[in-house]
């Protein structure tokens, strides 16, 4: 190890003052691993490298140089600047463990800089190699009992966020029993990665309120007869254009159905392209009718529904899958990616929330853990505080409880403000990088253990570069790591 410097006085159990010897400062790097030899009570501390500084005795801020009259001897005379630093006592190093400080550092004790992994053994514990630190090259793992405590992976566009998740996903994937379902809010960062374990959200199949809501926001217009007509005028479609039997049965209003039952009619329904625009319309204006509706407010949503909604009827006849057969799926093939660029937003959340509540009915069903990995792109849209419902109740019920059953969720996204406050007191690990805004920098600091690491750190940071802290980092102090290499994803055809 390259030897840079002495601890100064004024050191304390979690923070000593380095001054660099001269011929050492080109060395000294912010978030650069040390090791303090402390030989007068034989005690080796581990510490990182923060605030570092130079000075120059003779050229102060609070006191008045010669260099204002005379520029010239700026470049005169001794060399006598020099620069010192803060290191971050992480901990004591015992027999290759890092154990909570109790003492600080005596002053003038040698400090070294770690410059490759040969330079100390440290014994971390095995777990999921997601990057190495940025400077040792040390390999820090994340403990695997991390998954079902949560994880957020926050950084503006850019840092790399989909390229840590997937090192993530395929670390799970290869050292543990866990299966994965990713939702891709874009169909671009994850789809690419997975292509044989990619369903469309199209092809979903979607409950009554969900395919009302999506004609409501297609139509733009009556939100209140949608509401009010057009939930029971599908249920009347869907039953009587699958099974006359039942159809009779509705008409007599003698039908019972439960949410399963409808929900492989209309499966059926969709599978056989059945879905018609104005057959539709005509129920939904009879329903409308009986209902009590005026009957300018049927002639209206007849007229609407023809001109606006057209494709989005069409598209029913895409579904072809239940989310619990996909469920099932996730959990037989260990990785499922949900690409939801096909759908609306709001279409979105409710799939987000059925995914969610399926693997609650298995927990509840069976009482055993379920061992899966819910990963959720762009989650402020899915996590926030206002605007996200249903999502967000299933999200937070999930970081709530979800730890006894193993079932974990990971956050990724590029806003910690716009998440509730009981999703971010819920989260115990968080890789950070550069933040969109300082009030995200605010919120972070709420819930994580920053250990001095300030916002101006963090618009230094490079692609693939971020703090990893919180109860999965083994050292349980922020460690800046270089998230490792991916192989290339598979590029599809364009379609």
């Amino acid at each position: 190890m390259r030897e840079l410097g002495v601890i100064a006085s004024n050191a304390r159990s979690f923070e000593a003052p380095l001054v660099v010897f001269k011929d050492a400062e080109a060395f000294v790097k912010e978030e650069a691993l040390v090791v303090v030899e402390d030989v007068k009570f034989k005690r080796r501390y581990l510490g990182v490298l923060r605030l570092v500084t130079k000075l120059d005795p003779l050229l102060t801020t609070s006191q008045r140089s010669a260099i204002i009259e005379k520029p010239e001897i700026a470049s005169e005379g001794l060399d006598i600047p020099y620069e010192i630093s803060y290191v971050r006592i992480i901990g004591e190093i015992s027999s290759g463990e890092v154990k909570p400080p109790t003492t600080p550092p005596t002053p003038r004790s040698k400090v070294y800089i770690v410059e490759s992994p040969s330079d100390i053994k440290l014994d971390l514990g095995g777990g999921l190699v997601i990057g190495i630190h940025k400077y040792s090259g040390i390999e820090i793992p994340m403990k695997p009992d991390a998954l079902r405590y949560h994880i957020a992976v926050v950084g503006t566009t850019g840092t790399g966020k989909s390229r840590l998740v997937k090192a993530l996903v395929d670390e799970v994937l290869e050292k543990t029993n866990w299966s994965v379902v990713i939702f891709d809010h874009t169909g671009m960062d994850y789809t690419p990665f997975w292509t044989s374990s990619v369903v469309r959200a199209d092809e979903i199949v979607l409950d009554v309120d969900t395919i009302a809501e999506g004609l409501r926001n297609t139509l733009g217009y009556a939100e209140r007869a949608v509401e009010e007509y057009v939930p029971l005028a599908l249920v009347k479609y869907i039953v009587c254009k699958t099974n006359q039997q039942l159809c009779s049965q509705l008409e007599r209003s003698q039908l019972a159905l439960t949410r399963k039952q409808l929900e492989h009619l209309t499966l059926d329904l969709s599978s056989k392209k059945m879905w018609n625009t104005s057959e539709l319309i005509k129920v939904i204006a009879e329903t409308a009718t009986k209902l009590g509706a005026r009957g300018t407010t049927s002639q209206k949503l007849s007229l609407y529904i023809s001109l606006f909604a057209e494709q989005y009827v069409k598209r029913l006849n895409n579904m072809s899958k239940t989310v619990d057969e996909l469920v099932e799926r996730a959990r037989r093939e260990r990785v499922l990616v949900v690409d939801l660029s096909y759908i609306e937003t709001e279409t979105r959340r409710v799939i987000a929330k059925r995914f969610l509540e399926r693997l609650w009915e298995i927990i509840a069903e069976r009482l055993e853990p379920v061992n899966t990995l819910v990963v959720i792109d762009e989650a402020h849209n899915y996590a926030c505080q206002q605007g996200c419902w249903p999502s967000n109740t299933l999200i937070e019920k999930t970081l709530r409880e979800g730890r006894k059953w193993n079932l974990g969720v990971v956050l990724a996204s590029q806003r910690v403000l716009d998440f509730t406050p009981d999703v971010r007191n819920n989260v115990n690990t968080v890789f950070f990088s550069r933040l969109q805004t300082p009030y995200d920098f605010d919120q972070l600091r709420n819930f994580v253990d920053l250990a001095g690491v300030r916002p101006e750190s963090l618009s230094l940071l490079e692609t693939r570069e971020f703090f990893f802290a919180g109860l999965g980092n083994p050292l349980k102090y922020p460690m800046l790591i270089k998230v490792r290499e991916v192989a290339e994803p598979t590029r599809r055809a364009c379609q």
